[in-house]
């Protein structure tokens, strides 16, 4: 279930940056692609990085989800996501997106990733380990 959570909280986070995409095109005209127009670039930057990351995350939490991993682990993990999601969100669509806020959210989104990546296949090797590879 809170596997659960944060996909709904992630999917609501990319609603919420789609329709800045729609207002942001209806208001500026620009019905396909960008069209040099910088707003509407990073607009549709910021919710396209949500959706190529969260996968990622959503699969490994449910998987640690699991395998047992704890529940304060799983919320820490979830919160620091989502936290570094709408701050790379927001740094982006910041001036020309270069900000602190997108770099926090960057870094902070790898970090999460990797230490899941880790951790899975420490979780995954012990048990293949002790299970005799699987068989």
């Amino acid at each position: 279930m809170i596997t659960l959570f944060y996909a709904g909280a992630l999917t609501f986070l990319s609603l919420i940056l789609a329709g800045r995409i729609v207002s942001i095109r209806l208001s500026d005209q620009v019905l396909l692609g960008t069209a040099d127009n910088t707003k509407l670039l990073q607009a549709t930057r910021a919710q396209a990085n949500l959706v190529e990351y969260a996968p990622f995350f959503l699969i490994l939490l449910g998987c640690m989800e699991m395998a047992g991993v704890s529940v304060v682990s799983l919320y820490v993990l979830g919160d620091l996501f989502l936290l570094a999601r709408i701050s790379h969100a927001i740094g982006l669509s910041k001036g020309d997106g270069s900000s602190i806020l997108r770099t926090i959210g960057a870094v902070s989104t790898m970090l999460i990733l990797i230490v899941q990546s880790v951790w899975a296949m420490y979780l995954a090797s012990s048990w293949m380990l002790t299970n005799n590879w699987g068989m």
